[in-house]
């Protein structure tokens, strides 16, 4: 721990600090497109350079780390015109298509150009052009936009593990390609969308779906799988468009797989159940609040057997709710890829688990069981808790007498069920997950639930008599 002089303020720094992220402590941020702090420092961009008393030339920030007493200035005279002049060579190429590029609006080459820039352009050269190129089923290169800051090629060797990316010919020649023209095989494509400073690499799905000033955004836990990445909601208009990674140096530092980072359109999906819904006829109907939620009331009533399976996407909340409104009840979780957390492990050296739940730990924690240790044939009635993301067992509701669906489901799922109660996913509820790691995480609601759906605390409450919850 010292102390530098940074743009005449005295200002800390912890050991290992550049002179980046020492200013961003102190609440000034420092231009740069190569550098992130996840990636290894190539400084080959020049928009961090500094001014350090005794230095006999500019220095670049990412790439000088901070001593004790340290003297730096990045608003001298002399630095304003050299990071001016980099800017000017950075646009050369960059086409005027701002209104068009999904990066408008968070693109650090727009606002560097409005702090750094010149008014105008010296050049009179033609840009090169490139074509619009698919790297793979996630993302589309613009290769007219790019600055060459080389962030995508480190982040795949560095993140995705896989060295699939490089940068052919050199200077105003140089294009960044996959290698021998291959699709992106990395399971974290979608962060070569983040690390990106331009418009240059996009995620297909959100491609051309909405301006980013419309956007709200909100906090929440990626629900993917047990390791509990911290992520961003978009939306707008009760609709969300995309989920970004959100820093947390403990669990997922800047990034997130694919697998999690497009997994929320079964929320969206034309096919949800978004009403009650009562067997009658041999099929599910639907049916009004009202009459659904009697049924269900009678169905805990008159039965002698009860339980409950919840899929480990639900909240612990919703696991503590259901434990307590149904005190008779026998309680199992069930997770797709694993019977019990102890066979959860990593799939790689990042992110990606095994289990492809996010709860499954704060299940077990609260008593519920193993799904291989559920016999149907005891009970019957189960009522069965989906959070959404996990999709039912096959066939879950003929293996019983009487099935209750609570909670997120499909109309290709509900076959077999006497009574669907409709609830919100995690994007639309607040609660918390408890990660592989015993770490619990709390998330707010990004949306408003969507359809007829409605929280699990209001369904139990409302709908089950006092006699139900008092039983036992």
């Amino acid at each position: 721990m010292g102390t530098i002089t940074f743009n005449g303020k005295e200002i800390p720094f912890d050991e290992g600090d550049n002179i980046i992220e020492a200013a961003k402590k102190a609440g000034t941020e420092i231009p740069h497109y190569c550098y992130h702090p996840g990636l290894s420092i190539v400084a080959q961009c020049r928009m961090c350079l500094v001014e350090i008393e005794g230095a006999r030339k500019l220095a670049t920030a990412c790439s000088t780390p901070c001593n004790n007493g340290m003297v730096v200035s990045s608003e001298s005279p002399t630095v304003k015109e050299a990071v001016s002049g980099v800017q000017e060579f950075l646009l050369l190429n960059h086409p005027l298509d701002c209104p068009i590029c999904d990066q408008a609006g968070e693109c650090s080459l727009q606002e560097y150009s409005l702090k750094h820039a010149a008014s105008d352009c010296r050049t009179d050269l033609n840009r090169r052009t490139y074509i619009d190129i698919d790297m793979g089923p996630s993302i589309k290169k613009n290769m007219n936009r790019c600055i060459h800051c080389t962030r995508c090629i480190r982040y795949c060797n560095e993140v995705g593990d896989i060295y699939e990316m490089v940068a052919l010919q050199r200077g105003n020649n140089t294009e960044i390609v996959t290698v021998d023209d291959k699709p992106l095989m990395t399971a974290y494509s979608g962060g070569l969308a983040d690390v990106c400073p331009v418009g240059s690499l996009t995620t297909k799905d959100f491609r051309f779906s909405k301006r980013v000033w419309y956007l709200r955004r909100n906090d929440s836990i990626c629900d993917g799988c047990s390791k509990g990445c911290n992520i961003t909601v978009s939306h707008e208009k009760n609709l969300v468009f995309r989920l970004e990674p959100r820093e947390n140096q403990e669990i997922n530092k800047w990034w997130m797989c694919d697998e999690g980072r497009y997994g929320f359109h079964f929320a969206q999906s034309p096919s949800r159940v978004l009403a009650p819904a009562v067997k009658g006829g041999g099929s599910m109907e639907s049916a009004q609040w009202s009459e659904a939620g009697a049924r269900f009331n009678d169905l805990v009533v008159g039965a002698q057997s009860i339980a409950v399976v919840a899929s480990a996407d639900i909240t612990n909340e919703e696991a503590d709710l259901l434990k307590s409104s149904l005190p008779k009840a026998e309680l199992y979780s069930y997770s797709p890829s694993v019977d019990s957390s102890s066979e959860d492990k990593a799939l790689d050296h990042l992110i990606r688990r095994k289990d492809k739940s996010p709860n499954l730990k704060g299940l077990e924690g609260r008593g519920y069981s193993a799904f291989s240790k559920f016999n149907p044939s005891k009970f019957n009635l189960v009522v069965y808790a989906s959070g959404g993301k996990v999709r039912p067992p096959y066939g879950i509701a003929k293996l019983s007498e009487t099935t209750v669906g609570l909670g997120v489901f499909l109309k290709e799922e509900v076959d077999g069920f006497d009574v669907i109660l409709p609830g919100p996913s995690w994007l639309e509820k607040e609660g918390s997950f408890t990660n592989y790691d015993e770490i619990n995480q709390h998330f707010g609601q990004a949306i408003r639930p969507i359809g007829l759906a409605k929280p699990m605390s209001v369904v139990l409450s409302k709908y089950l008599a006092d006699s139900v919850w008092q039983a036992g």
